[in-house]
């Protein structure tokens, strides 16, 4: 998860700890070299960030044919018309705009898990 927001993070986190590990950055930087060591299921990005905005580091994930079918879900309060459609331009998978609730996270975050063929982890 890259998110600029750290209470924001620590929601989600409690949230989904149950089922998903989660890894998060407050931003874009080193964020290649993480996904190579990690080799996540899921990805997901604010929008607005300081240093490359979310929209930039998904279009540069997908330039990469090793993340070009990784699923990445938008999670963002960004909520115009003109975001969607930048969402899409730049190869997004799902969006989510903020305050989002518990279970619409979660079954988002399941769909696109089972897309890549991953699914949650047993606890």
């Amino acid at each position: 998860m890259v998110d600029d927001d750290g209470d924001f993070q620590a929601v989600v986190r409690e949230w989904i700890c149950a089922r998903y590990e989660h890894v998060a950055l407050s931003d874009g930087e080193g964020l290649e070299e993480l996904l190579e060591s990690l080799a996540p299921d899921l990805l997901i990005l604010d929008v607005r960030m300081p240093g490359l905005d979310g929209f930039k580091l998904c279009k540069r994930l997908r330039a990469d044919e090793r993340y070009a079918e990784l699923p990445v879900l938008f999670l963002t309060a960004c909520k115009e018309d003109a975001d969607f459609l930048s969402n899409l331009e730049a190869g997004g998978t799902a969006y989510l705009t903020k305050p989002v609730a518990r279970k619409d996270l979660l079954r988002v975050m399941g769909e696109l898990t089972a897309l890549s063929g991953a699914g949650a982890r047993t606890s």
